[in-house]
């Protein structure tokens, strides 16, 4: 499964981030030659809409961002390389046959040089008008936005966009838009970043009206007054989150930001907040189904994504406590070749599938994503989607989140155990945290108390997610579990009931730098460390967040596309300052 990202970005056009106009006094050697033809526009490799324009200074590269006039001057450092005085923005310029420069390679991207391109020359216009219009163009775009309406969208796109962005971004942009809208519940203007008046161009911040997150986003206008160009995203800024006074004023305030979220249609789901064992809070709003409609309530059993992840590790760690198990074995000693080739299998140890440094790839492929539910009733049947003759890196030299290496977990426990991995969670977690309302299985068929997930569309509707491949319970994610349940098996796991207090260090242990332990996810704050998982998939959504030094959980789950993974950052945010 999916792992949620707190920060949902929204793109039609991505650029290298470069500092504003800053002349850069080291120096350069003078035995280098002067690069000679390098003068000129330099197109994207995608994104056609953007150039750079670049200039050579004796051993300065005069670097000038075409779309929206800033500026950048580095230092030649070979015959065809510059960057800035501490080495953290690089470019490389190439010849052709003629010894002509042609291209510019910046990253992994190679822009290549288009003599014939002549920038369009925006009409004279005063400073002060041209920042009324890029004002008034971000308002409209804004209200379009706010007002959640597929015709308000379609009809600002229609008047505002230029047709060449329309017809690059028509299919994109109302789902763009309403994805911001569900991600922040509105936006309230907060303030301008960037104007350039030549450009036609200008930066805007809006903040959320119920999330505290941010929306931050540019346009670049033509001599018509449309978009020509548009980039956005939403994020959480550190300075601008609001840090509860009290227990008591969080969860009144958390209370009536999930009324505002519900009443939009944004959130449809459970939320529980507690500490230790005791439940602080819990909310339920929106339909487990649709039609007929049918309410979640604490009951109801979501899907929990790649949050299964979570008892996959614990069982794992569980047979290495009982002697059964090293983390150091390869896993060449408990597969055959049928799941992976053995020089391959006899590479990988079992903590590289726990920490995703095994270099094994993924089992979302198109042909998976288009195969039904129906055909997954045991990890055999996955098996055709693992085929992978060779490892993307030598195993414990990268990171790479890999379900392939969780579901191959799973296939090891069945091994060790002699039990069906889905009974063997159901015995040793299940069983042993109280959770009766869990079911690793789920059965054929609909009910009330197992809410069916839900993706939105552009015209306001939804399709279910009824027979998705996603929806399979695995070993990498998709199991069914209630807020009350997950709630009883992070108060277990940090009371030492499912793991010893070593077992359970290693898990929570950033050994890569990646933010990821063994099965877990780690959110390190300056506050406190904060483990759990999230999980995301068509109609998925789920969170939980374990703080192991206060004892305060979080736990949300949605049958909504993305709805607890903005709304989990904002709770994050919040209970990391509580009690501190």
């Amino acid at each position: 499964m999916i792992p949620q990202k707190a920060l949902f970005s929204v793109s039609l056009f991505l650029f290298p981030i470069f500092c504003l106009s800053t002349r850069l006094n080291a120096q350069t050697q003078p035995s280098i030659p002067v690069l000679k033809s390098a003068d000129g526009y330099y197109q994207h490799p995608q994104i056609k809409e953007l150039y750079l324009k670049m200039l050579v200074s004796g051993h300065k590269l005069h670097q000038i961002r075409e779309w929206d006039g800033r500026e950048l001057w580095l230092n030649q450092q070979t015959a065809s390389d510059f960057s800035d005085s501490e080495g953290n923005y690089k470019l490389s310029f190439s010849k052709n046959d003629n010894n002509v420069v042609d291209a510019v390679t910046i990253g992994q991207e190679v822009w290549k040089k288009i003599p014939a391109y002549v920038p369009e020359k925006i009409k004279g216009l005063q400073s002060q008008h041209a920042r009324a219009i890029l004002d008034e163009q971000a308002e409209k775009f804004v209200r379009a936005i706010n007002t959640n309406s597929p015709a308000a969208r379609t009809k600002y796109l229609e008047d505002n966009f230029s047709s060449a962005l329309q017809s690059s971004a028509n299919n994109e942009m109302p789902a763009r838009m309403q994805g911001i809208y569900r991600s922040t519940g509105g936006l309230k203007y907060l303030k301008s970043l960037y104007f350039n008046a030549d450009a036609f161009f200008g930066e805007y911040q809006y903040l959320s009206e119920d999330l505290n997150n941010v929306y931050e986003f540019s346009i670049k206008l033509d001599n018509q007054q449309k978009v020509k160009l548009y980039n956005g995203r939403v994020f959480f800024n550190p300075e601008l989150i609001r840090k509860p006074k009290s227990e008591q004023a969080f969860i009144a305030d958390l209370d009536q930001t999930l009324k505002r979220l519900a009443q939009k249609d944004i959130f449809s789901g459970t939320v529980l907040l507690a500490k230790g064992d005791e439940v602080l809070y819990q909310y339920t709003c929106g339909s487990a189904i649709k039609d007929p409609d049918l309410k979640n309530t604490k009951a109801t059993r979501f899907n929990i994504g790649s949050m299964n992840k979570m008892f996959t590790a614990v069982g794992v760690m569980q047979l290495v406590e009982t002697g059964k198990l090293s983390l150091n074995d390869p896993i060449g000693k408990f597969l055959d070749s049928s799941w992976l080739p053995m020089d391959l299998a006899n590479k990988i140890q079992v903590r590289h599938l726990l920490n995703h440094s095994s270099g094994l790839g993924d089992f979302f492929s198109k042909a998976f994503k288009e195969d039904t539910a129906a055909n997954f009733q045991t990890l055999e049947s996955y098996k055709k989607y693992l085929k992978q003759p060779q490892l993307n890196f030598e195993p414990g030299t990268s990171w790479s989140y890999s379900n392939t290496g969780m579901l191959l977990l799973g296939v090891i426990i069945e091994k060790i155990s002699g039990q069906n991995y889905f009974d063997y969670v159901d015995k040793n977690i299940y069983a042993l945290a109280g959770m009766t309302n869990s079911n690793p299985k789920l059965e054929k068929g609909l009910s009330g108390n197992q809410a069916l997930g839900y993706i939105p569309k552009t015209d306001g509707g939804y399709d279910s997610n009824l027979n998705s491949a996603f929806t399979r319970p695995s070993p990498a994610g998709g199991g069914y579990s209630t807020t009350a349940d997950l709630h009883k098996f992070g108060t277990e796991l940090l009371s030492g009931k499912l793991l010893t207090n070593s077992s359970r260090q290693k898990m929570f242990k950033d050994e890569l730098g990646m933010h990821y332990g063994y099965g877990f996810q780690i959110w390190d704050t300056s506050q406190e460390q904060v483990v759990g998982h999230s999980g995301g998939a068509p109609g998925v959504s789920a969170v939980a967040y374990l703080f192991p030094e206060t004892r305060y959980m979080v736990i949300i789950l949605s049958n909504y596309d993305r709805a607890s993974a903005d709304l989990g950052e904002y709770v994050l945010n919040q209970v990391k300052f509580l009690g501190k």
